[in-house]
């Protein structure tokens, strides 16, 4: 009995001991055995990999290091920077790999390695982190702080935009008159914003609020702030996106999108020019497309045409003329260049982004990838041309714009349509109103397509044309030989005009046709009396640069003072004739002169 029990309890003891001994040392050796053979096999593959792809990513250093040379020969630094900085990192691909390949995978076999850290949750940073995104939403939607809203005299501040790259702080908010939301950028000197930017964002505050661009403005000793319409919308960059999509081409609808948010751009371009402002700074992200248009926004670099100050080189690549850059670098004038050329270039950039759905990369010379019409990709390169080749206005620009968006199908128009590819002959009072600064309007609100216009000569036309130049020659070889001042059809003026004494110098010709009732039968009006001036021998000018820094100085009731005496000999004018619309539909000349202003009433009677 005794050695029965003995005996049980010996096997019991070596089942146990059994049990023990496989599972702290069979199994363990198995397991190592195991991950030894899986280590092994591990590092046959990153052998392999790396040794496959060093010669591959050190093929690719070489290539990015020869086109970084070729950039840099080029003169392309931007380019280069990117391609050197690619090749360094193959490079260092390389050298990680055959470090691994002779010291890394052999450690891993027998265990060695750097371990990965575990980081443990901080749950603490965590609530804290999501508190402070909570706190900011609320400061996004009711404003910084009680103290923000007060911060302007009449205005709530009831939200905050991101800041740009000026430093100043963007809000929205609400005027107390009920009027509707304002945007208020504001320069606090206590808050970090630079004087030189202060000084350079008020400079031409008076000159833009005559344009509606902005509301108000405050300059005081420490801040400087001013408020601009709200436009809720996306910017140009989104919208295009989402226009392009995951298509390759671009519809015929979608074109039609896009040539109409180029011509409001436009049109608020030409706005800017005929104030005597340059924008500087045309760009997607300062467009805001809201209710069909494209809106401009962002004051912060608008420049006076006639500044005396030296050109700089601010603005955002891609879309900043290059000719800018090496003006700038020569020390050259604003007002010795042509500042609305440099937006004709911007502008022809961002419709360059707005076909292709990127940035120019090498300026006039940059590609088209995706398939738009060869009008269109006209208009770019027109526009990115050389700074003597380009646009002479972004009017010249917009007509071809209105062209293509008239069209029925915008992919038939072809380049040899376009407005700026025909020569025309004009009369001579014509060629000066051309010339002349373009009509002043506010942008519209966009529309269209609108019908093209087809002038097509019919034979009864022709028959009227003959009579009436028939009875042209018998009146002129009537018994009566008085000479006759030539009438234009719609025009009947007053004759007290062309009985003033004629100046003794050139005379700068201003119009403002496009605000009037009746635009049309304004300008055939000023072409008519123009031309009878001109035959009379008045010297009769215009110039884009002299009407842009003229409007600037010019009273608005167009007196003469002591301050435009000045001016007109600065500018060796003997006058200036400028032509509006009286309150009852007439039209007005002005003869503005160094001593005095006369005006002259013209009716306009439907023959």
């Amino acid at each position: 009995m005794v050695s029965f029990l003995f005996g049980l309890l010996l096997t019991l003891a070596i089942l146990i001991g059994g049990v023990v001994v496989c599972i702290y040392v069979v199994i363990p050796v198995i397991g190592h055995v195991f991950l030894f053979i899986g280590r092994l096999f591990r590092f046959v593959f990153q052998e392999f990999r790396d040794v496959l792809l060093i010669p591959i990513a050190l093929f690719v250093g070489v290539v990015k290091l020869l086109r970084a040379v070729l950039c840099i020969v080029l003169a392309r630094w931007d380019i280069a920077k990117i391609e050197i900085h690619a090749a360094k990192k193959r490079f260092y691909e390389v050298w990680n790999r055959l470090v691994a390949i002779f010291i890394d995978n052999p450690l891993r076999v027998i265990g060695i390695g750097t371990p990965k850290k575990k980081e443990t949750p901080d749950y603490a940073k965590q609530v804290r982190s999501e508190v402070e995104g909570v706190i900011e939403e609320l400061k996004h939607v009711f404003g910084e702080n009680k103290k923000t809203e007060n911060k302007f005299i009449g205005y709530t501040v009831v939200g905050t935009l991101p800041p740009g790259g000026s430093g100043a702080k963007i809000y929205i908010a609400k005027p107390h008159n009920g009027s509707p939301k304002a945007v208020i950028k504001c320069f606090d000197i206590s808050d970090g914003s630079a004087l030189p930017q202060i000084v350079r964002e008020s400079r031409s505050m008076e000159a833009a609020k005559k344009l509606g661009l902005i509301i108000e403005h405050h300059l005081d000793n420490k801040r400087f702030w001013y408020a601009m319409p709200f436009h809720d919308g996306d910017h140009l960059g989104s919208v295009t996106s989402s226009l392009h999509g995951t298509s390759a081409n671009l519809n015929n609808k979608n074109l039609r999108t896009i040539l109409l948010y180029q011509q409001t751009l436009l049109q608020t371009l030409r706005e800017y020019h005929l104030a005597g402002l340059w924008h500087k700074d045309v760009k997607p992200d300062n467009i805001i497309v809201h209710d069909g248009r494209a809106n401009l926004v962002d004051l912060g670099l608008v420049t006076p045409l006639a500044s005396a100050m030296t050109l700089t080189t601010h603005g955002t690549e891609y879309f900043r003329d290059p000719e800018l850059v090496r003006q700038a670098m020569r020390g050259v004038k604003v007002h010795q260049v042509d500042g609305s050329k440099f937006d004709v270039y911007s502008a022809g950039a961002v419709l360059y982004f707005m076909l292709e759905n990127t940035f120019p990369p090498h300026g006039g010379l940059s590609g088209f990838n995706k398939n738009s019409p060869e009008s269109i990709r006209w208009v770019v390169r027109r526009a990115m041309s050389d700074y003597d080749k380009r646009y002479c206005s972004v009017e010249e620009m917009l007509a071809d714009i209105e062209t293509i968006l008239h069209a029925k199908d915008v992919t038939k128009v072809r380049p040899a349509d376009l407005p700026s590819m025909n020569d025309d002959q004009s009369s001579p009072a014509e060629v000066v109103y051309k010339k002349s600064v373009r009509p002043r309007t506010t942008p519209s609100t966009g529309g269209g397509p609108f019908k093209q216009e087809k002038n097509k000569t019919k034979p009864l036309g022709l028959l009227a044309a003959f009579i009436i130049c028939a009875v042209i020659v018998y009146a002129t070889t009537s018994s009566d030989n008085t000479p006759t001042i030539p009438q234009t059809v719609n025009t009947v003026s007053s004759p007290s005009l062309f009985d003033h004494q004629r100046p003794s110098g050139r005379v700068l010709l201003l119009e403002n046709c496009a605000v009037a009732s009746d635009p049309e039968t304004c300008k055939t009006q000023v072409i008519g009396i123009v031309e009878q001036l001109i035959l009379q021998g008045w010297d009769i000018v215009s110039d884009q640069q002299l009407d842009a820094r003229t409007r600037v100085w010019l009273p608005d009731g167009m007196q003469s003072t002591h301050e435009v005496a000045a001016k007109l000999e600065h500018e060796q004018l003997a006058g200036i004739l400028v032509f509006t619309e009286s309150p009852t539909n007439t039209l007005v000349a002005t003869v503005v002169g160094p001593t005095k202003s006369t005006s002259f009433d013209f009716t306009t009677q439907n023959n």
